[in-house]
């Protein structure tokens, strides 16, 4: 877009809806990156579907900074459906807060889509000090929930009180489920959009769970895609036998229709015969004042098989010491249950891995310290 000149940009007639449009890979946070495959049919849909005026908090008079890269589902999604709502969108190099504080001030953006990651970036910047975000009066989220001290950080340095987590992920071309308007629970995905159906499921029967149980969400809809390119084993595992497709990812809904997500399956915890979700224990930690990023995996146990580990960035670089582990440690034990307890340990480390849309990569951290026992 930035080196084609207006004038030869051409419109070019899709022969069939299901023809193939964009090939995105997915993040590859569990496993391998596969190519998915996003036809006419859904980029269209996904761009009817959000843009809605009785759903979509934005219009002609927004302005949007489009931070996530086009490869990656959420921006090439927010960017079609920018122009669906007749907006105006400011493509800017990176989600680093040297990249959006500038931009926030000179575009007067009205609206950012982030993910977690970087929204903690945000706010915990000395940048924010100098310039001008009073313009921004929406904040998009997804990707991953977000931990409640971030959330209540952005409401008192942004001061931003529109907070909506949107939904969705490569396999349905973008957002499937958004918070409602004037809703304040952040750790809420919303509701369905529509056009969507959302189901929960239990893994090991097959059966769909009631209110307030918990399994794998699953969706079936216009947006979500044929499958996977040239990976026939891959896309054979993308549906259900009534059509629905596996999102991967263990959540519930409550009686009014409010679904949240836990954690993805592929990263949930067996202690003690019990799941634990690494969100949950991240949460728990970041409330300590001396914590400034933490990732929880499963680890091998001796005795209970597997159980949490966490991985601690504390802020100012400090390397930490065995007082303020044993606080740490203490803070799990007296918050939550003892399946959840770190008995696979805390560690201090400088940084943590993260994918190019800014999240942990906690397979990373689990293999390394495998590894790294097995060689010790």
């Amino acid at each position: 877009l930035k080196n084609t000149p207006l004038r030869e940009l051409r419109p070019v007639p899709s022969a069939r809806p299901d023809q193939l449009v964009a090939l995105i890979y997915s993040s590859g946070t569990t496993g391998l990156p596969k190519g998915v495959m996003l036809s006419s049919k859904n980029l269209i849909a996904n761009v009817c579907i959000a843009s809605d005026p009785r759903i979509c908090s934005f219009g002609k008079d927004d302005i949007i900074l489009g931070t996530s890269p086009l490869t990656h589902v959420s921006g090439l999604s927010m960017f079609n459906i920018t122009f669906g709502c007749g907006a105006c969108i400011v493509l800017i190099p990176g989600s680093e807060p040297t990249n959006t504080l500038p931009a926030i001030d000179k575009y007067k953006a009205t609206l950012l889509f982030q993910f977690p990651t970087y929204i903690q970036k945000l706010v915990q910047s000395p940048l924010l000090e100098k310039y001008d975000v009073s313009s921004l009066r929406i904040l998009y989220f997804g990707g991953s929930s977000m931990p409640s001290v971030v959330a209540r950080a952005v409401r008192s340095k942004l001061g931003t009180t529109s907070l909506k987590q949107a939904y969705g992920l490569t396999e349905v071309s973008g957002t499937i489920a958004l918070t409602p308007p004037y809703c304040e629970d952040t750790e809420s995905i919303g509701r369905p959009l529509p056009m969507t159906r959302m189901i929960v499921v239990d893994v090991n029967t097959g059966m769909k769970l009631g209110p307030c149980e918990h399994g794998e969400i699953r969706v079936k809809g216009p947006t979500c895609v044929s499958g996977y390119f040239k990976n026939p084993e891959a896309t054979a595992k993308l549906y259900d036998s009534e059509g629905f497709l596996l999102t991967g990812d263990v959540g519930y809904y409550t009686e009014d229709g409010m679904f949240y997500v836990v954690d993805r399956m592929k990263e949930m915890i067996k202690c003690m015969d019990q799941q634990v979700a690494p969100a949950e224990l991240e949460d728990l930690l970041l409330k300590h004042e001396d914590v400034k990023e933490v990732a929880v995996t499963g680890v091998p146990h001796p005795e209970h098989g597997e159980a949490a580990r966490a991985f601690v960035v504390l802020f100012n670089g400090s390397s930490g010491d065995e007082a303020l582990k044993a606080r740490l440690l203490k803070l799990v034990a007296d918050e939550s249950s003892p399946h959840k307890h770190l008995h696979g340990g805390l560690e201090f480390v400088p940084s943590i891995p993260k994918s190019d849309t800014g999240k942990n990569l906690r397979r990373a951290l689990r293999d390394a310290f495998v590894k790294n026992s097995v060689q010790g």
